[in-house]
């Protein structure tokens, strides 16, 4: 007989409406969120990574979200411990529990398909801090040019995470044996969204951000000791403010830079989601009450 899934996973790129729909099947499943978006674990960065508000996180109990100091270190296996251990304390109370996010990685370590236990070395990691983010890029380009096409060329975090890698294994990360998997522990619910609705969607709520004080929001977090190159100031509308702070961008640019970031990212997290076995698709104008009945089902 196949094993009932334990979680819902309610996943799709930035803007798509992933977190509102996880909220609605909260409320109707007696589920509590818990969060797969890298930058909501960080404190104080909450207008631009789209953190859920006080009046949301109110309606249904929400897990992982403020998590960090943004000088904290977390990576995706630590992620998924920390996620794994949450998701048994909400069954163990008779819940439900819900994961939302988009982001990929944290995903694939949770699920541990195509993962592996990837070496570390604090010796390494200090010498390659001390490279400029341009030699970063060229030694990654040298030992693994297929992962390092996939990052942006201006993340220093991921480029230096992925030349400490490829240096210490020898070889590129895709050279890697299939992992085992646990992808089947999860219903998974894919949100779709039209291409041209989530680039208007992206504009939308870029402008909302900076209405919204997210300009301001930067301020805060350099005048209170946070490094530009903090892993979370690296993330997408946070790099690009620090830039306009910095005078390397111009105002009227800023909008502009963050909504082409965002829709360049959205692209990279759909190809990822088509390539999930996902259990369901979501998308606007699908027949909720059926599609609730059919989750209940599953899980009996």
């Amino acid at each position: 007989m196949q094993q009932k899934p334990r979680y819902i996973a309610v996943i799709g790129p930035t803007a798509s409406g992933k977190s509102a729909l996880a909220i609605r099947l909260a409320q109707a499943l007696a589920g509590e969120l818990i969060n797969c978006d890298s930058v909501q674990f960080y404190r104080g960065f909450d207008i631009g990574s789209a953190k859920p508000d006080a009046a949301e996180q109110a309606l249904v109990p929400h897990h992982l979200w403020d998590l960090l100091e943004p000088h904290q270190e977390f990576d995706a296996r630590e992620f998924a411990v920390r996620a794994e251990s949450v998701v048994q304390e909400v069954l163990a109370r008779g819940k439900r529990p819900l994961l939302v996010g988009g982001t990929g990685l944290y995903l694939r370590a949770l699920w541990q398909e195509k993962w592996h236990d990837l070496p570390k070395s604090e010796p390494l990691r200090a010498e390659l801090s001390q490279l400029s983010i341009e030699d970063l890029r060229t030694r990654l380009e040298a030992k693994d040019p297929e992962r390092a096409r996939a990052i942006h060329p201006n993340d220093r975090f991921r480029l230096q995470r992925a030349l400490e890698i490829s240096t210490l294994l020898g070889h590129p990360i895709h050279e890697l044996p299939p992992a085992a998997g646990r992808r089947h522990e999860a219903f998974v619910i894919r949100v779709q969204c039209e291409r041209s609705l989530l680039h208007e969607r992206i504009a939308k709520r870029t402008e909302q951000m900076l209405q919204s004080g997210f300009i301001e929001e930067v301020e805060d977090l350099l005048k209170a000791g946070v490094s530009p190159s903090a892993k979370p100031m690296q993330s997408i509308g946070y790099r690009e403010v620090c830039a306009f702070l910095q005078g390397d961008l111009a105002r009227e640019q800023l909008a502009e830079a963050i909504i082409i970031a965002t829709r360049q990212y959205a692209k990279r997290q759909e190809t990822w989601f088509r390539s999930v076995e996902e259990n369901v698709v979501w998308h606007e104008g699908c027949d909720w009450l059926s599609w609730l009945e059919e989750i209940r089902r599953v899980f009996g």
